[in-house]
């Protein structure tokens, strides 16, 4: 049986937080239209706040619940978040500093033929990317990892096929 996926996912709490405040206005503003549905300050404020609140907060919480997916493991390969997947064959190293997980590359084309346009990976940016950041190709800071740096690299290393 194949292992499970690895999923590093950022920290959610935030997004918590912020689908119980939207809830709690949109909860206010279908108020404010029960109590006085003919004042037309009341219709406007309380269609106002679960149009914003109901409608726009719960597209963005969708949209950001989505987005907290960081990095996919299996065993084809690793996807990221923000779009593109990498073969194990071209995953070269995985490591971590104290503030970061990264990834260096063997190749770039496979990320550069799967990931979407607007992600902006390109073979040079990659390069840049791997001269900043100490030989890093990809680079995620720890408060998107919801577990320490090195955790996040120890768990990629074993969910690499042999």
């Amino acid at each position: 049986m194949a292992d499970p996926v690895l999923r590093i996912v950022s920290p959610r709490r935030g997004l918590i937080v912020l689908a119980v405040v939207c809830a709690l206005f949109a909860a206010m503003g279908v108020v404010i239209l029960l109590l006085a549905p003919t004042k037309t300050l009341n219709v406007v404020v309380g269609t106002g706040a679960v149009g914003f609140f109901g409608v726009g907060g719960g597209w963005a919480f969708v949209s950001q619940w989505r987005r907290s997916v960081v990095v996919l493991a299996d065993d084809e390969g690793i996807a990221f978040g923000g779009g593109g997947r990498v073969p194990w064959a071209d995953v070269d190293r995985i490591g971590s500093t104290t503030t970061a997980l990264g990834i260096r590359l063997r190749r770039y084309d496979a990320l550069l033929a799967s990931a979407p346009r607007g992600a902006g990976h390109t073979a040079e940016s990659l390069r840049a990317s791997r001269a900043q950041n100490a030989g890093w190709d990809l680079v995620w800071p720890a408060r998107l990892l919801g577990r320490s740096p090195g955790e996040a690299a120890r768990d990629l290393q074993r969910r690499r096929p042999a």
